[in-house]
């Protein structure tokens, strides 16, 4: 430890440790044990895999999942002269390539990944070649199925830690109840007590305020002054894209110059407006949850949540960006009724019909495996096919892996690599090369531009040559500094484990299943939504409420935090969450008119709310067209109900049918609507006290750097 002092006062600037970071490094240089750290936003996380990655030999790796939060961490970390670097899609060829050296070398300490970077077969082969001393992994409550944030690719994380060895493992997040803890520990290895280090959610300084409000016009009447008093930078978020910009039209006029940021904005545009209010001392910035993470600015002094936050989780992320300085700062939470239909509605939006989900299947379950007993699809056409979103379509497969256990996902492979030469020396030996797989691809590949093209799945089934021999060579060449590659094409690939449903009744029963999933998985969501109006209306501390969630139950001092709206005025706000949802028969003929299809009411639905789908993107039904998104306010479940009139009418028939050559039943498609909107009438007032969470199985002990 005496070293991992050093770095701390030496390159970091720090005369001692904060929280239980001393005991969190201690746990991974001195025990050499996997570790879990609960710290909420802002509470340090960081130093806690930094420090260790200039006390350790060999490479840190990083899994995050924000792009923009790499960059951010990497520009610091040069900054004090430690070598640093993210690899991700946005690099430059140059760029990329000294970044792959860098880590071959041995001369990188801390490299930055998005999850899906491991899914390429490149950089899986890369790791293979270096020590990686320490895996951290941020945001690691992604990989619970119990989160409200679960993202397939985290479960390829621990296999990852697995297979290439890695001595210690390192998982960070600021959300987490015990249920999802328990799930982490459960896949790293870690120690559900003596591995895990809990920082308390509660933080004297934040006070927590909810406001009720009929309408925009209202909460703009309570958010005007609140901004005008303000001492420090605020953030107003909002839900929707276009909400940013109107909040920020309608504040203008009283003297509140409002930036707008959300995602869809081009990068140069929310990397300006970013930096203007980092470098503000009273900016206040309309946004997206897109904005904030990797804001580390301490003098942020309120948060307001204009539109009801989706999650409880998601309240406490964003509150957690005020205050970090430790002084007082407000967190201002409108519930309003009229926003709920829009929530709810996002909530449901990603189930897919029934009917596109067991053509799926029956693709994936009649593909007959390649010679080492795998199957592979390009999900980005699968998506466009069969009308599943992207994020869906992952969780689908996830499904049979988890669920099911018919296939296991396996790394992903690129069917398409450009090779460029990087030197004239290097390219003589590419082109002086006679291994078996040099020989196949210089006689596959093809001129693209002052380099080359070459199709390796295609290459590798006309030869005796396996495709990955082929990806390996580009690779090998690449490491040696011979050339400059690109994949693309990606196709994910997954082994069989067990035999896939194979008749029609078998696909159809499975299918719906996974179907059943997709609704609950939309109640829970609503449950969650639920959570919130609970936490903001019960008759207690809002601090504790917010600390009980998270089970740190004794953590406000009396359970009364004094500053927030119950502690101030002895009672829990009242709220009315119903609000009044009917389609607009004209706008649904209009839509009718417009989107000829009649075989999905759930594909007519998304166009009228506003939720795009690969379908309504490709028929140009989607953003650029004047009715997407024209009746976003009404309950989505009552748009499903009316275009289902509709569609009942036309026998579920599609406009224009062009059917696959695995399409072996009817054209037909049947819909099975979910329940209706689920917040009645009754006016919350809710009970003191939240739910617990329920617990998952716990994991093993992990011991001097091997998995047992």
């Amino acid at each position: 430890m005496e070293k991992a002092h050093e770095v701390l006062r030496d390159v970091f600037g720090f005369e001692s440790f904060r929280l239980s970071q001393e005991a969190v490094i201690r746990r991974l240089l001195e025990e050499n044990d996997n570790a879990l750290v609960l710290y909420p936003t802002g509470g340090g996380k960081s130093l806690t895999f930094q420090i260790p990655a200039l006390c350790l030999p060999g490479l840190t790796l990083v899994i995050s999942p924000l792009i923009a939060l790499m960059k951010d961490q990497v520009d610091g970390l040069v900054s004090r002269g430690i070598h640093a670097a993210n690899l991700d899609s946005t690099l430059t060829a140059d760029r990329s390539a000294w970044v792959k050296q860098e880590v071959l070398s041995g001369s990188m300490k801390i490299l930055y990944v998005a999850p899906e970077r491991l899914n390429n077969e490149g950089f899986m082969a890369m790791m293979s070649r270096v020590k990686i001393s320490l895996l951290a992994v941020d945001e690691s409550h992604c990989i619970s199925q119990w989160g409200a944030s679960f993202r397939p690719e985290y479960l390829k994380i621990a296999r990852f830690a697995e297979e290439m060895d890695v001595e210690r493992v390192l998982c960070l997040t600021a959300t987490a109840t015990k249920s999802v803890a328990d799930d982490i520990c459960r896949q790293f290895l870690i120690h559900p007590v003596e591995g895990v280090f809990r920082t308390p959610v509660y933080r004297p300084n934040l006070a927590f305020e909810v406001a009720v409000a009929a309408n925009m016009d209202e909460k703009l009447k309570c958010l005007i002054p609140f901004l005008k008093a303000r001492t420090g930078p605020a953030i107003v978020y909002v839900t929707l894209q276009s909400h940013a910009q109107e909040v920020a039209n309608h504040l203008a006029p009283h003297d509140i110059d409002a930036m707008v940021y959300h995602a869809g904005l081009p990068t140069e545009q929310r990397e300006a407006i970013q930096n203007a209010f980092m470098q503000s001392e009273k900016g206040i910035v309309c946004a997206t949850i897109a904005f904030g993470m990797g804001i580390d600015k301490a003098n942020i002094r309120q948060v307001v949540h204009l539109f009801m936050p989706k999650t409880i989780e998601n309240y406490s992320q964003e509150v957690g960006r005020a205050g970090r300085d430790g002084l007082p700062s407000t967190c201002l939470l409108f519930l309003s009724a009229p926003d709920i239909p829009i929530l709810e509605g996002f909530a449901r939006g990603d189930t897919c019909n029934k009917r596109d989900l067991e053509l799926w299947l029956q693709e994936v379950a009649l593909r007959p495996p390649a010679s080492d007993g795998t199957i592979d699809f390009n999900l980005y056409q699968q998506s466009k096919t069969h009308d599943i979103r992207s994020n869906v379509l992952n969780l689908c497969y996830a499904s049979l892996e988890l669920d099911y256990k018919y296939i296991r996902a396996v790394t992903p492979f690129y069917s398409t690599y450009e090779i460029s030469s990087r030197s004239g020396d290097g390219w003589a030996k590419v082109l002086a090369s006679t291994t078996p797989a040099a020989k196949v691809i210089k006689a596959n590949w093809f001129q693209k531009g002052t380099g080359y093209q070459i199709d390796v799945e295609r290459a590798g089934m006309g030869s005796n040559v396996d495709r990955a021999a082929l990806a390996k060579q580009i690779s090998e060449w690449e490491f040696d500094g011979y050339i400059w590659s690109k994949a693309s094409q990606v196709r994910a690939r997954f082994a069989v484990l067990s035999p896939l449903p194979k008749t029609s009744e078998d696909i159809k029963v499975v299918s719906e299943l996974i179907h059943k999933e997709m609704v609950k998985r939309e109640e829970e969501a609503i449950e969650k939504l639920r959570g919130v109006i609970r936490f903001a209306t019960t008759d207690d501390c809002l601090a504790q409420n917010l600390a009980s969630y998270f089970d740190d139950t004794d953590a406000v001092p009396d359970g009364m935090c004094g500053m927030c709206t119950f502690c101030k005025t002895g009672a829990g706000v009242e709220f009315d969450p119903s609000a009044q949802a009917i389609a607009d028969p004209v706008l649904v003929r209009q839509i009718l008119n417009a989107c000829p299809e009649r075989d999905d009411p759930r594909l007519l639905a998304r166009m009228a709310f506003g939720i795009t789908s690969p379908r309504l993107t490709v028929n140009k039904w989607s953003t650029a067209h004047p009715l997407f998104g024209s009746m976003v306010h009404v309950d989505f479940n009552m748009l499903v109900a009316a275009f289902d009139v509709e569609c009942k009418k036309a026998g579920y028939t599609r406009a224009i049918e062009a059917p696959t050559a695995s399409q072996t039943t009817s054209n037909k498609r049947s819909f099975s609507r979910t329940g209706s909107s689920s917040y009645g009438s009754n006016t919350y007032k809710a009970n003191r006290g939240q739910g617990g969470s329920g617990s998952s199985s716990r994991g093993r002990g992990y011991k001097r750097g091997r998995w047992s």
